[in-house]
């Protein structure tokens, strides 16, 4: 059985997403002739779904319970874990993801955890479980990569695993994970490459894939494409999840070409990066169903981009916009207020960037997670230390530089200048978020925990 803990706080709107590294795991088990399980609780309340939970664990005992540990989940996932332990004590735990991978010695020393898998997990986790169910000694695990286990209350921890270099030889997703949720909201999501060849300081993906990125080829992906259209016949939009998906130019469009000649009727959205983005792919993703590009710009401060490592140009982002409004393609602009060397005119920057390109941005603020580099800075200033990730804390907002009250301020005004302004900016609903359901009752307690309070 694999699962993911609720969120220990969740502010989005969005529960149409879903866990697609789970969804590859599912499907490598089963062509290894494993039967598998999901327990998505990513949008729940944990005390909602706490009695369910203990019943469903309960009523199947599964051999291998694999979870995937994030930093804002981890508190949830203690509890879960513990449950689990607690009504099937003979269930072998394995967690994996970018939290667990980068503190496996904090899991494997507090959480009810057996093993852990470090980066990557398809190709390490068939071996785990075929080592454990052949009773294999513990010399054969040693030989295992990618894994850390205690034995004898000390924690071994095997040589790295090497990056999957063909990903078309992994089997497709197992979309049947999330069905229903496909069903509710018609919207599949798909990861067409892994990494990122760039090193934003804030990134955990970064900090986890390294500066190395690994694609599918353009006929593997259209392959999934018209696997899911079948699959699911009612969905409106395919959702590519890549932390780049406009980086090889030739393969994007390769890709554009088989779904025009297939005459393919779908609609789909990218995160893309303004500096990769030139008039030919985009005329080609138009042509292809591309409705929404979403451009992690960050800020509109050069300085600030330079400080974080984006390489990009300011000239860029405003190039990229503009050929996106000639291919009548919409746009999303992510921003983050509070990274390394933030000021008010950065901060101001930002917004007047956004004003200047009528589009509307609401900056998250920026989150410590461990492996980055801007988590290396917050211990350096003193912000965190390792042994914070054992407290119920929500994952810390970085104010080694400033209050929360002034990165608090900085968003809001960015805002309130850019939903003001913006071609198809909501202003009614800006407010909405950010002042009226703030104060709601059921929020106001948290919301003055996380944005207020210094107790994070």
């Amino acid at each position: 059985m694999f699962a993911i803990a609720p969120w220990d706080m969740w502010e989005g709107e969005d529960d149409t997403l879903y866990p697609l590294g789970l969804a590859y795991l599912g499907a490598v088990l089963e062509k290894n002739n494993y039967k598998t399980d999901i327990l998505n609780l990513t949008y729940s309340k944990w005390e909602d779904v706490v009695e369910k939970v203990r019943e469903k664990i309960e009523r199947e005992k599964p051999d291998f319970f694999g979870i995937s540990i994030l930093s804002n989940s981890r508190i949830s996932a203690l509890k879960l874990l513990k449950i689990v332990k607690e009504v099937s004590p003979k269930t072998i735990i394995i967690a994996g993801g970018v939290h667990t991978t980068f503190l496996y010695d904090q899991i494997l020393n507090n959480y009810p955890v057996d093993f852990t898998i470090l980066g990557e997990a398809e190709i390490t986790l068939v071996e785990l479980l075929d080592s454990i169910n052949n009773k294999k000694p513990i010399s054969k695990f040693k030989k295992i990569k990618g894994i850390a286990f205690k034995h004898n209350e000390e924690i071994i921890k095997t040589e790295p695993r090497e990056r999957i270099r063909d990903l078309d030889s992994l089997p497709l997703p197992k979309h049947d994970f999330f069905k229903n949720t496909i069903r509710k909201f018609n919207t599949v999501y798909m990861l067409t490459s892994r990494g990122c060849p760039f090193g934003c300081s804030f990134c955990p993906s970064s900090a986890y894939w390294g500066r190395c990125m690994i694609q599918r080829s353009a006929k593997n992906v259209f392959k999934e494409m018209k696997y899911l259209i079948k699959k699911f016949p009612n969905i409106e939009q395919i959702y590519f999840m890549d932390d780049e998906f406009i980086c090889n130019n030739k393969r994007i469009i390769d890709l554009c070409k088989m779904i025009l000649k297939d005459k393919m009727k779908i609609k789909w959205k990218c995160l893309g990066r303004v500096s990769s983005l030139n008039e030919e792919i985009l005329g080609w993703m138009k042509r292809a169903g591309c409705i929404e590009v979403i451009f992690g710009v960050e800020s509109g401060s050069q300085h600030i981009l330079d400080n974080i490592g984006k390489k990009v140009k300011v000239s860029q982002i405003i190039n990229a916009f503009k050929i996106c409004e000639k291919y009548k393609i919409k746009t999303a602009f992510l921003s983050i207020v509070g990274l390394p060397g933030e000021n008010s005119k950065s901060a101001m920057e930002t917004a007047l960037l956004a004003k200047k390109l009528r589009v509307a941005t609401e900056p998250a603020i920026l989150i410590v997670f461990p492996g980055t580099e801007v988590y290396r800075l917050a211990k350096e200033k003193g912000l965190i230390t390792d042994d914070y990730w054992l407290s119920e804390g929500l994952c810390p907002l970085y104010t080694a530089e400033h209050p929360k009250w002034k990165l608090l301020w900085w968003s809001f005004r960015t805002g309130f200048i850019t939903n003001l302004y913006a071609d198809e900016g909501d202003f009614s609903g800006f407010i909405k978020r950010k002042l009226i359901n703030k104060i709601n009752p059921n929020n106001f307690l948290r919301i003055f925990k996380r944005y207020v309070s210094d107790k994070t």
